[in-house]
């Protein structure tokens, strides 16, 4: 408690200490563009289920356990550019941070807001009297504006959470601090940074120094960015055509092919020109940023949600059914994630929300380990999980550990969200949601499901009194037969989007949602003959705890199979479909398996053939499949696993083993470490 006061108390001093400072730094906030949906207010959600216990582990044990000290200490001394130690430790305090922000967003409880009251201290602390904050002891380090980004990220995260200023003025110090050695005339951001990587990293800072003119007004903030965005399209000495992000996005280029395809830290410098977006209501910048995001869901996103092979964008949709060195990084799929939620908020098109949702029930799911203290580097779709190595040992983290929970603790802000008209249903969990109307008059949306194990939704609204609103459903793409009932009433539902319902609502009005919960099998991208199944938002593989490997070969029963009787032989036998005739989607047969394990969320059986010879002996056998989150989530050398199914699939040769190698460049292999906790 002491160290608690004490920190309280050299906040207030710091704040009286800069007063002036303070109020020159306050200007009328610019936002020149309205989000179409717009999160709910600081506490107004609480998710439950199997959502809810994710959402728990990950605050309690990727957060509020973590010592975050350790991520002070490279402010401190500057350590980066020092031999011993690593050169991108700067990016773990921001990361952190708005992880704590976001957490704090979602349950706004005297805990959190203790530990962000003291860290947000500890890194002021460490500000020059120059204002620069930065983990290098010199500037244009290879990560130095990379960790300046996240740590006025973390500043600006703080704010918007307290309203505390002085935070702000930290910021907008730190950004002074920049501008005065890389503004017009100075050190070319994107001529800096390792160079292979043709200044990605340092460009990103676009995202904080728009959200800073956001915030303040102040135009010099607003020069500063369009001064870098300019410099992207500026031959450099990294790169002789220039970045050409914007050009090439709106060009419709293979994001392969734009700049150097580094998948993360491309996707940043997007989410700054989504921030800029707001800023100016340019829309230049926004049809960028749609046409980039189209073109990355349609040539790199695998079927579970994310993407990249050794962290590079490789044309990973048509390439998913290959055993690829380091698939899908974490860092991938948070920053796919949040731009995802970018273009939810900036365009309201629900298509954005129903990629999310892949994402989170699979590949980042399936990222976090079970009590949520570690997270997976690389994600494969055959093969064996490994933990992230320990990557960074003097801050006892990895890029991708540090980065896991800032995608997971976005759902909160997505789950419901503020329509024109009325509030907005993006996640079907249990749980409950606070909502009050342009008019004053508050509600709350309860939901009760066991959604996707289950296809059935309850949503119940309570309420003072009757008030006419609109509440948008997300029917997803892929729910073709979907059902809508209103108390006793049945409305009609066909299609996808945002099923709008608008009518005077009274308390204890409840709307039940049925969604198509079929099996569905997808054909590979670039493989028509590799078949895989997904169950809603969910896609199944085979895990080895629960198939035994023989000496036959097996084939996906679908509906493209047909059994024949022939009377002579009284034989029963399936001739086979060509394989012209799969087509993007089909279904298949799925019977739900009810506590299968411990460690598995869902399972089902699964229909195959089994045709030994050409008409004799044909057998329809089922094999059991769960989710992608649970296979090989013992993290074992042993527990193996695949996802596109080869037809036909030869069942003694289904699982690659010591796969692990392909997922770190070091000898040995990886393990979770245990949970442990120093704080204050």
């Amino acid at each position: 408690m002491r160290d608690i006061f004490l920190s309280f108390l050299m906040i207030a001093i710091l704040f009286v200490g800069n007063a002036i400072h303070v109020s020159a730094q306050q200007q009328q906030q610019v936002i020149k563009v309205t989000d179409a949906l717009k999160p709910l207010p600081q506490g107004s959600s609480l998710l439950q289920g199997y959502i809810g216990q994710k959402l728990d582990s990950c605050i309690q044990n990727s957060i509020v356990k973590k010592d975050y000290q350790l991520y002070i200490q490279p402010f401190a001394l500057h350590s980066d550019d020092k031999g011993e130690f690593n050169e991108f430790q700067g990016e773990f305090w921001g990361k952190w941070f708005t992880s704590l922000a976001l957490a704090y967003n979602y349950q706004p409880t005297d805990t959190l807001r203790q530990i962000m009251d003291a860290a947000v201290l500890e890194l002021m602390k460490t500000l020059g009297k120059d204002g620069r904050l930065s983990s290098y002891s010199q500037d244009f380090g290879d990560w130095d504006i990379w960790g300046r980004k996240y740590a006025l990220l973390g500043l600006i995260a703080y704010h918007v959470q307290t309203g505390n200023k002085e935070t702000l003025t930290s910021a907008c110090r730190a950004l002074d601090n920049l501008i005065s050695v890389a503004g017009p005339g100075k050190r070319k951001l994107t001529e800096t940074g390792l160079s292979l990587l043709e200044g990605l990293p340092s460009s990103s800072i676009l995202e904080p120094v728009a959200l800073i003119y956001q915030l303040t007004g102040n135009q010099k903030y607003l020069d500063f960015a369009r001064y870098l965005v300019s410099l992207w399209s500026e031959p450099n000495q990294y790169t002789q055509k220039g970045m050409r992000l914007i050009e090439d996005a709106i060009d419709n280029v293979d994001p392969l092919k734009i700049s150097t395809p580094k998948g993360y830290e491309q996707m940043s410098c997007f989410e700054g020109l989504c921030e800029l977006y707001r800023a100016t209501g340019d829309k230049y910048y926004l049809n960028a940023v749609v046409n980039y995001a189209k073109k990355v869901l349609e040539k790199e996103i695998m079927i579970v949600g994310s993407g990249s092979s050794c962290e590079l964008w490789c044309d990973g949709a048509n390439r998913q059914t290959e055993l690829l060195e380091m698939p899908m990084e974490t860092c991938v799929t948070v920053t796919w994630i949040k731009l995802c939620y970018q273009l939810l908020r900036l365009t309201g098109d629900p298509m954005w929300a129903d990629e999310m949702e892949i994402t989170l029930y699979n590949s980042l799911l399936g990222a976090m380990v079970a009590n949520g203290n570690w997270w997976a580097y690389f994600s494969p779709l055959i093969g064996e999980r490994m933990p992230s190595p320990l990557q960074v040992p003097s801050c006892q983290t990895s890029c991708c550990v540090a980065n896991g929970p800032r995608g997971l603790l976005t759902v909160p802000q997505w789950s419901v969200m503020e329509g024109g008209n009325g509030p907005v249903i993006n996640i079907y969990t249990s749980g409950k949601w606070k909502y009050c109307l342009p008019s004053g008059n508050e509600l709350e949306l309860i939901q009760k499901t066991n959604y996707p194990k289950t296809d059935q939704i309850e949503i119940t609204i309570e309420q003072k009194k009757s008030t006419f609103y609109t509440i948008s459903l997300r029917i997803p793409s892929w729910s073709k037969k979907t059902k809508i009932q209103i108390n006793d009433d049945t409305i009609s539902c066909t299609g996808s989007g945002y099923f709008k319902l608008a009518r005077e609502w009274k308390n204890g009005d409840k709307i039940k949602l049925t969604l198509d919960l079929r099996g569905r099998i997808l054909t590979a991208p670039g493989d028509k003959n590799q078949l895989a199944i997904m169950r809603g938002p969910i896609v199944l593989a085979l895990d080895n705890r629960f198939i035994k490997e023989e000496n036959k070969n097996l084939w996906l029963f679908t509906d493209q199979f047909i059994w024949k009787h022939d009377k002579g032989w009284n034989i029963d036998y399936v001739l086979l479909p060509s394989v012209s005739d799969y087509f993007k989607e089909f279904y298949i047969d799925l019977k739900p398996i009810d506590d299968y394990s411990d460690n598995v969320w869902m399972a089902f059986e699964v229909p195959f053939l089994y045709r030994p010879t050409h008409f004799v002996n044909h057998k329809k056998i089922s094999l059991v499949l769960c989710d992608y989150a649970s296979v090989g989530n013992l993290y074992s050398e042993s527990n193996l696993f695949r996802v596109w199914i080869p037809q036909p699939m030869f069942m003694n040769d289904i699982f690659p083993r010591n796969s692990w190698h392909l997922l770190t460049d070091t000898k040995e292999r990886a393990k979770v470490p245990t949970l442990e906790t120093k704080h204050q």
